[in-house]
């Protein structure tokens, strides 16, 4: 007797995904298409709900060093290309911003601040029985987690917070790291609309051009938003960034339905 699996309503995460054996239209060559297009900083710009934040937890699971992915890839096709030896090679650095609204600079900033925090702590469990306590890197680092620590520590002291991190992972596994952010648009948006850019704009600017405009320590990023990069706006710092729209072929398979899957399923 076959059994029906699951369908994965609401659950945006891979690993669980695959894990609870749901459904899964195996979009996994996008990684493929990610390492031979080896652009530096890349931008899949697509509407809600066309499936950005499972993809870019795929690639967190395929790619991260520190996680045993290779069951939740067997027999997706990734797995039968010459990349399949890149499984869990490579240091992954992941946000996600799609949850950070605020009707507040204070509150957005707040949001923003524990996302950061977050990812430091996990290198910090990850890592500390490997770090050097002397080096001013270990000591830059611990200083970076009491500054998002502190509720009251101005934006200015982490604005380039994600930079630093790529920089003391890529020191600690002598390996460049690749960085995720996933709906990395949202916190703007949410300015707009409540009405206080001009409070935040500098400080987004900087997060971000800092961490992929010359970042000598950084592998590949890759972001996820519904708006495209503006050359005349806050991320004229990274305007380096390659931008793939809904108008774009290339990653255009990963993102939603075909026709051919659709009937499939």
């Amino acid at each position: 007797m076959e059994f029906k699996k699951n369908l994965p309503i609401g659950n945006d995460d891979f690993r669980k995904l695959r894990e609870n054996g749901s459904y899964y239209v195996d979009k996994s060559l996008m990684i493929k298409d990610f390492i031979e297009m080896k652009d530096e900083v890349a931008l899949i710009a697509r509407p809600r709900r066309f499936g950005k934040t499972l993809n870019m937890t795929m690639l967190r699971e395929f790619f991260d060093i520190e996680t045993d992915s290779r069951d939740i890839f067997d027999g997706l096709a990734i797995m039968d290309t010459k990349y399949a030896c890149r499984i869990n090679s490579c240091p992954v650095i992941y946000f996600t911003f799609k949850d950070c609204k605020g009707t507040t600079a204070e509150e957005l900033l707040l949001l923003v601040k524990q996302k950061l925090y977050k990812e430091y702590l996990r290198y910090e469990k990850l890592l500390r029985d490997k770090m050097d306590r002397d080096s001013f890197e270990t000591k830059d680092f611990y200083a970076m987690i009491d500054v998002l620590r502190e509720p009251q520590a101005s934006h200015a002291l982490y604005s380039t917070a994600i930079q630093q991190l790529t920089q003391f992972v890529k020191d600690a596994y002598n390996r460049k790291p690749i960085l995720l952010i996933d709906e990395y648009d949202q916190p703007i948006m949410s300015s707009y609309e409540f009405g206080y850019h001009h409070e935040v704009g500098t400080f987004f600017s900087n997060l971000y051009g800092s961490a992929m405009k010359g970042n000598e320590a950084l592998s590949q990023a890759l972001l996820t938003g519904v708006q495209r990069v503006a050359k005349e706006s806050i991320f004229s710092q990274f305007n380096n960034a390659r931008v793939y729209t809904v108008l774009h072929k290339q990653y255009s398979l990963y993102f939603g339905l075909t026709v051919m899957e659709t009937e499939n399923f």
